[in-house]
């Protein structure tokens, strides 16, 4: 930290300033007498004066606030509450994408702002009337086929998923709530 500015030295500073001296001429022009006075001493002292004159004791703000401004405004938080309050909601990326803001703004607003965890929902398998019909009609032909030692030679793919991931289905998240359970629905598919 530098040393503060006398009075004498004070005065001379703004002598020269009068003189219409920059704040980088003051300070070579003390430099050669050996006395060490900063660049930003000097435009302190410069602008302190300036507002003196003026008749304000602090300096108008010339710059903006640091920083972007915040996107979690109250009105994107409701939007993102309305839009994960029913079955099949958005992902984290869809959101951010739908809104215009990142996809960490619209993570801190799910887990900060509304408390919510992402889960994934969870596989059910059941059979439909169809399938359990056809199940139980053709059990008994293969009961007969796989009859002595055949069956070893028997591969099944009957339970085969396969998962197309281009198409608009039910998402395979939701969203959970700390003051409110999901309905069970949701959480499956």
């Amino acid at each position: 930290m530098g040393r503060k500015l006398d009075l004498g030295l004070r005065e001379s500073i703004l002598t020269l300033v009068s003189l219409k001296y920059s704040s980088r001429k003051i300070v070579e022009a003390w430099k050669v007498r050996n006395i060490f006075v900063s660049q930003r001493a000097v435009s302190n002292l410069i602008r302190k004066n300036i507002n003196k004159e003026a008749g304000s004791d602090t300096a108008p703000l010339s710059m903006k606030p640091r920083g972007s401004p915040k996107l979690r405004t109250p009105n994107l938080v409701a939007a993102i509450e309305k839009d994960l309050s029913g079955p099949n909601t958005l992902t984290r990326s869809a959101l951010s994408l739908k809104y215009g803001v990142s996809a960490t703004t619209t993570a801190r607003v799910i887990s900060q702002d509304l408390k919510g965890k992402v889960r994934k929902n969870f596989l059910v398998h059941a059979l439909s009337n169809k399938q359990a019909k056809q199940r139980l009609y053709r059990g008994l032909r293969f009961l007969r086929y796989i009859n002595g030692r055949k069956w070893k030679n028997v591969i099944t793919i009957d339970e085969v998923w396969v998962y197309l991931t281009d198409v608009n289905g039910i998402r395979k998240i939701y969203y959970e709530f700390r003051e409110e359970r999901s309905p069970e629905s949701w959480t499956k598919f």
